[in-house]
């Protein structure tokens, strides 16, 4: 029957009330009814409390509550303005100047309520003396562990009665068993309806490992109005993250509390619950958690509910504990648990750290098509314990964090997070998104969700942080996101594949590996998205009544589009092509079909389409879409089958200016997109990978990967000998705008070996996830006699580590074109001169150089007779001896540029423009050929060195002021030994980073 049923206690079930021999027990409303289960009182009885007739008051006797509804709505507890000025933070609490707060009549019933990243923390205060707050313990101890996140300034201070000043707030005064309120204009407390909850849980189905609750459903019953009390105690509410609390007094530090967070109970929970159902059901007006299904509970059913006006996370799924990751019986795994059709609004709205849904550790939890929207913070969230709970910890917490190290995976599998609409999230917190994840989730799937209104708090709309791993994410559509469609943040093995998005940025970040992303599709507009995506997100059709939307006045469907055309410049590559379709109101987007799969979308009549197979038939249709989403009949089918060819580059040997890490070469070519090249760490563009295809090919296209979605300025050269060049593509003069590039020509050009040259990163640094070459076998060379093997050749140390090796010309019926040369057996270059200047070589140590000759065809002499060298000893002539200097900053004292040691630098005063100056006193007149100068950074100098016998008249040893530096060690020569006493440096140019040396080094005559 319809009616309110109000609870002075929880209404509790045990396995003695479930449903059996094929049977379930229903508690449901009859046809026509709306039945709620309430656990509020009635507040009556108002009177005037203060003499301006604005607040009033009412008797309540020793009811204890944290929320107060009026006609339905939750009012504010009384509070301060936004981040109250004239606090300090102390070791105990606070200092204040607002001399008004020393007045407070309770202070002990004062909280502070600070907001900080994803947490909002809240702590009562101890007690108020003079101007100083003392905080109650264990709550501040707490409060404090976590480093870099520990609680701040107050956001705004609650509950004291001089702070009700402002209509629809209220005050409890337990003291005195009074509520007062501030009415709100047009409310009228003699006839408004004023509730305040009392009881925590209203419904609890208590079963056990042995004896579950079972077989029982909830059907088209309002839960409402529950409180939640623990967060006045002295734990307060300190977060840990989405809603779970730190608690008790015996923390020493923030990782001893990770595998005891307290989870925030339900209005309705169910504990060791089989084949439990809720449907039809709404939950509003809750103090905690809307519906927790706790350790052991199977086969739960969630379906067509509303969950809003929810002070917490509106469902929890599964546990946090030790007992719910790693249960020593399998009675205790929380599974096969279904969350389909809800509606889940307006929670999180007093904690506004919680989510609108969580699942901790599960099996089989599968959450689809509902509407999750207005939310403090994420939208969905999928896993615990950052890793360290997983099958061998996490490596990327020293020592896992003090957490125990298990040989198990975890109990979460399987869990699938499909075709749900998000919108209006992270409202007030930051550092979550739309979906996010934790941990280690095998067969784990994000698909088909409709994702938009994500602002920049939202780290990645798609958010798979730490330890995050197998996750596939496919077919989610995502606009209006501020920062990033995806982040993964130590995600591991993790795909997204064939998602479609307005915002192209992404990262990976902390260890993140073996992730592939590519294949995604970035379009102009919210209204270009695959409406077939955008319209089966959400509530299904019989569901669209529990939160309908804007009306839709538009039903008219676009005409299908014409008959596709088709062009294949690559193998694995067709660009297509159609007749634009019409619409009453405006086509605003195409969707593009492979054999009947979405594949792709854009705003024109036209897209792109790669990854498709070499040799392979295909069939694409294209149908329109209009601003209400209404999709046409598919266009005529084309067949196209691919023009066969293979990536040239693939697997081929590679060669390069520097690489970082493990990031080598090789990955740029693997064929894999999880891994890639970088530029060596901190080394200033150019940077460059050469590929050798082992034959000569004419090359006429290339597709190149990069790490980042925009932001590169590049070439792409071919080359039959490594020496002489030519362009097949040029993209230096604008900055790419797609994370991956196409270059083709109908004039191939004739190599065998290809350059990519990454001329500008926008500070990122050159970094390729995947670079393939394309083009045909060119016509054999009829040379095949190799040059005459070169003489040997002549050797001259410059300096102690560099010198330069020249030798005769070789001869050849057609021509030398290169020579190779080799030092100590390894190749150290290409030339097509007969010089070479050697670098990087150790003092006092043998070396053997010779030299290759080759013509046009690559025939290739034999190695020339070796020429055998010993360097000459280190004698730095500017070693430790007296400087002078322009200004220097903090122990950046000139001495450090002549002490031998290149772990310390001379700097120029802090703040001081250029230029700047050190001097070397040689102490003696000395003969001097070389210079080598090593700079903090490495390039961005200009400078001038010079050389002088009495310190007055100075002559130029190297002008270098006309262009940057692109090195930190550079070289300066004579042609002929001069004659100094005195060298000075003179940093012309720093690029703002000041005039910083690790050393200066002068060398005599070898």
């Amino acid at each position: 029957m319809s009616g309110t049923y109000r609870l002075s206690h929880t209404f509790a079930l045990t396995a003695r009330d479930s449903g059996s021999n094929g049977h379930r027990v229903v508690y449901g409303a009859a046809p026509g009814a709306q039945p709620v289960i309430s656990g509020g009182t009635r507040v009556t009885g108002w009177t005037r409390a203060d003499s301006a007739g604005k607040v009033y008051k009412a008797e309540v006797g020793d009811l204890d509550t944290r929320q107060l509804y009026v006609n339905g709505e939750l009012e504010t507890r009384a509070r301060s303005g936004k981040n109250p000025p004239g606090f300090s933070k102390t070791s105990t609490g606070y200092t204040f100047t607002d001399t008004s707060i020393s007045g407070y009549k309770r202070p002990s019933d004062l909280e502070v309520v600070s907001s900080w990243g994803w947490k909002l923390q809240r702590c009562p205060v101890q007690s108020i003396s003079g101007n100083t707050m003392t905080m109650r313990q264990p709550c501040w101890h707490n409060a404090n562990l976590q480093q870099g996140q520990e609680i701040q300034n107050p956001t705004w201070l609650e509950n004291a009665r001089e702070l009700l000043d402002t209509p629809g707030e209220w005050y409890l005064d337990k003291g005195e068993g009074e509520i007062y309120y501030m009415p709100e204009a047009g409310q009228d407390l003699s006839t408004a309806t004023v509730t305040v909850p009392r009881v925590q849980d209203l419904v609890d189905l208590n079963g056990t490992e042995g004896t579950p609750v079972s077989n029982v459903s909830f059907e088209g019953i309002t839960f409402s109005y529950s409180t939640w009390l623990a967060p006045s105690s002295s734990d307060g509410l300190i977060e840990g993250q989405a809603g779970f609390r730190m608690v008790g007094n015996d923390n020493p530090d923030f990782d001893s509390t990770r595998l005891k967070w307290q989870k925030t109970p339900g209005a309705v929970n169910v504990n060791h619950g089989h084949q439990i159902g809720f449907q039809g059901n709404t939950f509003t007006h809750l103090g905690a958690v809307g519906l927790n299904l706790n350790t052991g509970t199977q086969g739960t059913d969630i379906t067509g509910n509303t969950f809003r006006q929810i002070a917490a996370t509106g469902i929890q799924i599964g546990g946090t504990d030790v007992i719910d990751a790693h249960p020593d019986d399998p009675r205790d795994i929380t599974k096969d648990t279904t969350v389909d059709n809800n509606v889940v609004t307006e929670v999180a709205d007093q904690y506004n750290g919680s989510v609108g849904i969580l699942a901790g550790y599960t099996d089989h939890t599968v959450i689809s098509h509902n509407k999750i929207h207005d939310l403090p913070y994420s939208g969905i969230s999928v896993g615990w314990g950052w890793g360290l709970t997983d099958k061998g910890g996490d490596t990327n917490y020293p020592g896992n964090s003090g957490v125990p190290v298990w040989d198990t995976p975890t109990t979460s599998r399987d869990n699938k997070v499909t075709d749900n609409d998000i919108s209006d999230i992270m409202k007030s917190q930051a550092d979550g998104g739309a979906i996010y994840t934790l941990s280690t989730n095998p067969g784990g799937v994000v698909a088909g969700n409709y994702i938009h209104g994500v602002p920049e708090p939202a780290y990645g709309a798609i958010y798979h942080d730490e330890g995050s791993r197998y996750w596939q994410n496919t077919g989610n559509a995502l606009c209006d996101v501020a920062y990033q469609w995806l982040l993964m943040n130590h995600g591991m093995d993790i795909t997204a594949t064939g998602n479609f998005t307005t915002q192209p940025k992404f990262s990976t970040q902390a260890n993140s590996t073996d992730d592939t992303v590519g294949g995604n599709t970035t379009v102009d507009s919210c209204a270009q998205l695959p409406a077939s995506i955008v319209n089966n997100a959400g509530l299904q059709p019989r569901y669209r009544h529990l939160d309908p939307g804007p009306a839709v006045t538009d039903h008219r469907a676009p005409t299908a589009p014409g008959t596709p055309t088709a062009v294949t410049d690559f193998p694995t590559v067709a660009d297509l092509n159609w007749p634009a379709s019409t619409d009453d109101k405006g086509v605003t987007g195409y969707s593009v079909y492979r054999d009947g799969t979405l594949l792709s979308a854009s705003g024109k009549t036209s897209v792109r389409l790669s990854g498709l197979a070499a040799g392979r038939t295909y069939h694409f249709r294209v149908t329109a879409r209009d601003a209400a989403g209404n999709e046409s009949r598919p266009g005529p089918a084309l067949e196209v089958t691919m023009p066969s060819g293979s990536d040239l580059a693939l697997k081929r040997p590679v060669t390069y200016s520097s690489y970082s890490e493990d990031n080598t070469p090789q990955k740029a070519v693997d064929g894999d997109l999880s891994t890639r090249w970088a530029q060596g760490l901190g080394l200033p563009d150019p940077s460059w990978i050469q590929v050798d295809l082992g034959a000569s090919y004419d090359v006429n296209g290339a597709i190149t990967t990069f790490e980042k979605s925009s932001g590169y300025k590049y070439r792409i050269q071919v080359s039959p000998d490594e020496v002489h060049w030519r362009t097949l593509a040029d993209h230096t003069s604008a900055n790419t705008t797609e994370m991956t590039d196409y270059q083709h020509t109908a004039d191939p050009v004739t190599g065998r070996f290809v350059r990519l040259t990454i001329t500008g990163s926008s500070g990122n640094g050159g970094s390729i996830y995947d670079f393939q070459v394309y083009g045909s076998p060119s016509t054999p060379s009829s040379d095949h006699t190799a040059p005459a093997a070169p003489g040997q050749p002549t050797v001259k140390p410059l300096l102690p580590s560099l010198a330069d090796v020249s030798w005769p010309a070789a001869t050849d019926d057609t021509g030398v074109t290169s020579y190779v040369v080799y030092q100590d057996g390894k190749r150290i270059a290409v030339t097509d001169t007969t010089t070479l200047r050697v670098s990087g070589l150790t003092p006092q140590q043998q070396y053997s150089f010779t030299v290759v000759a080759r013509d046009a065809a690559l025939n290739a002499s034999d190695p020339g007779q070796a020429a055998v060298i010993t360097m000459p000893a280190d004698h730095d002539l500017a070693l430790n001896k007296p400087v002078t200097a322009s200004s220097y900053s903090e122990d950046n004292t000139p001495q450090k540029a002549v002490d031998g040691d290149l772990s310390t630098r001379w700097a120029q005063g802090l703040g001081l423009p250029d230029p700047s100056w050190i001097e070397v006193d040689l102490g003696q007149d000395t003969k001097v050929s070389g210079v080598v100068t090593t700079f903090e950074k490495p390039s961005g100098y200009t400078y001038l060195l010079e050389y002088s016998a009495d310190g007055v008249t100075w002559s130029t040893l190297d002008d270098h002021t006309s262009e940057n530096t692109v090195s930190a060690a550079n070289h300066s020569f004579t042609d002929t030994p001069v004659t100094a006493r005195y060298l000075r440096l003179t940093v012309t140019g720093s690029s703002w980073n000041g005039g910083s040396v690790y050393e200066v080094q002068a060398y005599g005559d070898f």
